[in-house]
C-alpha cells in the first residue's frame, strides 16, 4: 500500500501517476471545501515571513555589494598610482642620467681639448681687449614717457618778465591777460 501526502487544503494525493479517488469514479465529487481562516492567516504570516527574510537579505547583500566595488575602486586606483610612481621613477632616473650627460659636455677642459684636437686651435700669445662704446641713447630711452619731446608743444619765446615789461612800456595798466 501506498502513502499519501497530505496538501495544505486537506486533500490527499497519491504517488505521482496515480489516479485519485474523484478520478477513479466519475460520480464522486471533488473536495471543495470552505478554506478556514486560519490557513488563510498562516499563509499571509508565511509570505510576510519570506519577504522580510528577501529585505533582510538585500539589506544585508547591499552593503557588501557597495563595500565589493568599493575595494575593487581603490584596488585599482592603487595599481594606476603604482605605475604612475615605476614611471615617475623612470623618468627621473632618465632626466638624472641626461643632467649628467650635459654637464660632461659642458666641461671646459674637454671643450678646451676638443678645440686644440679636432679644430686645430692655438691659444693666442696676446689678446687686445676692446673698450666698449656707448652709442648714446637708444630708441626705448628716447621714448620713454617725460622725455618725448614733441612738436605740439608750444614753447613761447618771450618770459613771462619781458612780456610784462613790454606791457608796462604800452603804458597800459594792470597785468597782461
Amino acid at each position: 500500500m501506498m502513502a499519501t501526502r497530505s496538501t495544505a487544503f486537506g486533500r490527499s494525493r497519491g504517488a505521482p501517476g496515480e489516479l485519485s479517488p474523484a478520478q477513479l469514479s466519475p460520480e464522486a465529487k471533488p473536495d471543495l471545501g470552505l478554506i478556514d481562516r486560519r490557513h488563510v492567516v498562516a499563509r499571509t504570516k508565511r509570505r510576510q515571513a519570506r519577504a522580510l527574510i528577501a529585505l533582510a537579505s538585500a539589506c544585508l547583500a547591499l552593503p557588501l555589494v557597495l563595500a565589493a566595488i568599493g575595494h575593487a575602486i581603490v584596488a585599482s586606483d592603487q595599481v594606476r598610482s603604482d605605475a604612475l610612481q615605476t614611471e615617475i621613477a623612470q623618468a627621473l632616473q632618465t632626466q638624472q642620467d641626461y643632467q649628467l650627460q650635459r654637464a660632461e659636455l659642458v666641461d671646459p677642459t674637454r671643450i678646451l681639448v676638443i678645440a686644440e684636437t679636432r679644430l686645430h686651435m692655438v691659444t693666442p700669445h696676446s689678446v687686445t681687449y676692446l673698450r666698449p662704446v656707448n652709442p648714446g641713447k637708444s630708441v626705448a630711452q628716447a621714448h620713454e614717457p617725460g622725455r618725448l619731446q614733441t612738436a605740439a608743444v608750444h614753447r613761447p619765446s618771450v618770459t613771462v618778465a619781458e612780456s610784462h615789461r613790454r606791457f608796462r612800456a604800452l603804458g597800459v595798466s594792470g597785468s597782461p591777460p
